[in-house]
């Protein structure tokens, strides 16, 4: 699994700048690299993995100041003879390369195995399908290095959730929402809207996408599988539109990362919101100035995401001092008590002792009991969004307070 060391590396001196252990010691690629040039005679090698700002890619031995290859030797996968190539600066004095790409059994090139040397050379077909099946057994292990770190990832961020049901402050949002693009996820909407407020990740085209610093975060500690963006958690849309009144756009709402135009009609004495930069229609709110801004955001927040559902997950308790058959789980919420049982494919759920209730958990992961708790929750309590009401709106404004609004002239 030496192809592991790329995830947040992009040569040796990266571990001793302070990085977090990898999966597997940069000696590994070494023995790869040595493997290729004994094949092939070649004086050097390199491993390349991924493309644009995530490659990763290391020279044997060591170029300094190289970080990618030219294009020239990018175009093919035949061994060619650069010497007349344009565009091979990047490496001063090659007169030889060859290369061969790493491909998965979908057919996707994961990377690319090469030698290079410095006097032409001329490589037999039994030498070029050995250098081939030497690229395809890394390619294997490019994808073993993947599913390693999204294993680890995912353990991560079962041991803290794990953790968060006896100490809420055990991990932010921030973080989980962090583990979750590691692990190929999606995070939920409370981890989602908390990783834009930290300009961590940004809403564009319906995608929630990582900014520059998450990346390097998650690359600088081993996490990075080259996966910058997930689907947009569903929000929920109670408002009422209204597509025929007339809005003029008066401020600009600023929620982490996310955006909103606020608009006025005359006509109908109210405001309207709308994503910045589209043409959607106006989403009537129901408070205007006269209730305020922290009003006006959490009815934003309200209509653009479940609050309810998020609001359970962060504050329901787990009682684990109940005795409970196994694979049986009691949560409270303000003296509200339920108990699940099952799995996202089938979950049930019990109230009060009661006869136990199937209901809806699809979307929900395996390794996330909080979201089907709280899935859970609503399903046995359906009138919850009455009950903890005045809570989830106070709650809102909370969250309201670190937004920005700025007027539109």
């Amino acid at each position: 699994m030496a192809v592991a060391q790329f995830y947040g590396a992009k040569a040796e001196a990266a571990d001793a700048a302070g990085q977090g252990q990898r999966i597997v010691a940069l000696s590994d690629f070494g023995a790869v690299a040595d493997l290729a040039r004994a094949i092939s005679g070649a004086g050097g090698a390199c491993i390349r993995v991924g493309e644009g700002a995530a490659v990763r890619i290391a020279f044997y031995p060591a170029r300094e100041g190289v970080t990618d290859l030219p294009a020239a030797l990018l175009r093919g996968e035949k061994a060619v003879d650069v010497a007349q190539e344009p565009g091979v600066a990047g490496l001063p004095g090659v007169q030889f390369w060859a290369g061969f790409p790493l491909r998965a059994p979908s057919g996707v090139v994961l990377g690319l195995l090469g030698v290079m040397d410095d006097a032409p050379l001329a490589l037999s077909q039994g030498v070029i399908g050995q250098l081939q099946g030497l690229a395809d057994v890394l390619a294997r292990q490019v994808l073993l290095a993947e599913a390693a770190v999204a294993v680890l990832a995912r353990r991560s961020l079962q041991l803290i959730e794990d953790v968060s049901e006896v100490d809420d402050s055990a991990a932010s949002p921030v973080l989980r929402g962090l583990l979750r693009f590691a692990c190929g996820e999606t995070p939920n909407s409370t981890e989602a809207m908390a990783l834009r407020i930290a300009g961590l990740a940004e809403a564009k085209a319906g995608k929630l996408v990582l900014t520059a610093v998450a990346e390097g975060i998650l690359a600088q500690q081993g996490f990075d599988r080259g996966v910058t963006e997930a689907e947009l958690p569903e929000a929920v849309s109670a408002a009422v539109v209204r597509p025929g009144d007339d809005f003029s756009p008066m401020a600009r709402l600023r929620i982490g990362e996310q955006s909103y135009d606020m608009a006025r009609s005359e006509a109908i004495e109210a405001l309207a919101f709308r994503v910045t930069g589209t043409d959607a229609a106006w989403q009537v709110l129901e408070n205007g100035l006269e209730e305020g801004w922290p009003e006006i955001i959490a009815e934003v927040l309200r209509k653009t995401r479940d609050v309810v559902m998020d609001y359970v997950r962060m504050h329901m308790i787990h009682e684990r001092d109940v005795t409970l058959p196994e694979g049986q789980y009691r949560y409270d919420l303000y003296g509200m008590s339920w108990t699940l049982r099952g799995t996202p494919d089938h979950a049930e759920v019990s109230v009060n002792g009661g006869s136990w209730l199937a209901f809806d958990a699809s979307g929900v992961s395996w390794d996330q009991p909080r979201d089907l708790s709280a899935r859970a929750a609503i399903a046995g309590y359906p009138d919850i969004g009455d009950r903890i009401g005045a809570d989830v709106h106070e709650w809102c404004k909370r969250i309201a307070a670190g937004s920005e609004v700025t007027p539109i002239f």
